[in-house]
């Protein structure tokens, strides 16, 4: 078992690879090890399970690694799981590790399987996804325009507003995103969605 002051570097041995964007117990030589860095203050939780080294910048790529094991094959990560790990909010407000009994939101395309169900995971059927998703460390995240379109549908607007001004920060055009939203069809919570994008857009502009 290391001690309190073993370092998260002492455990990855960098000659075997580089060091992993986001540590898991797995990495460190199990969940003894784990407890012992998480004590030590070697490592910083992204979510139970999921840690980077102290002092590391945390980004979406290491976000998006901390809700990988959430996903099922075929599926994206959407809506409030995209807007975590694109901003870094959840709920409105920052949240540097992902709040626990969240459920994470992903989707699927038509003519995918669909997940089963469990606690913890919410799944949608989402046409479109293909040309709407990006990967960041490998992992499928529905990409800014419609991370934000599909906020702004499924979130409550306390939750909605700060996600798209924190998205227009990173370079979405929001006039562009309500566009999106009203080519789409038989679209769930299109009128509050369009309340969240005036009441963000006035934000934006003062």
């Amino acid at each position: 078992m290391p001690s309190p002051r073993t370092s998260l570097a002492a455990l990855l041995d960098p000659r075997q690879a580089p060091e992993p964007l986001v540590v898991t117990p797995a990495h460190v030589g199990g969940p003894v090890a784990w407890s012992e860095l998480r004590r030590s203050g070697a490592l910083v939780e992204l979510r139970d399970g999921a840690a980077v080294g102290t002092g590391s910048a945390v980004g979406p790529q290491h976000r998006a690694l901390a809700l990988a094991p959430d996903l099922p094959p075929r599926c994206v990560l959407a809506s409030s799981a995209a807007g975590w790990v694109h901003t870094g909010l959840y709920d409105g407000v920052l949240a540097p590790v992902w709040p626990a009994g969240a459920s994470v939101e992903v989707a699927y395309a038509p003519g995918v399987h669909c997940p089963s169900p469990r606690p913890g995971r919410v799944v949608r059927r989402a046409p479109g996804l293909a040309a709407d998703t990006v990967r960041l460390a490998g992992v499928p995240v529905t990409g800014l325009d419609r991370t934000a379109v599909d906020v702004a549908c499924t979130a409550p607007p306390e939750a909605a507003v700060p996600v798209l001004v924190a998205l227009a920060g990173r370079g979405v055009d929001l006039g562009h995103a309500v566009r999106l939203l009203d080519r789409r069809t038989r679209v769930v919570g299109r009128p509050a969605a369009h309340r969240a994008f005036s009441a963000a857009r006035k934000l934006i502009e003062g």
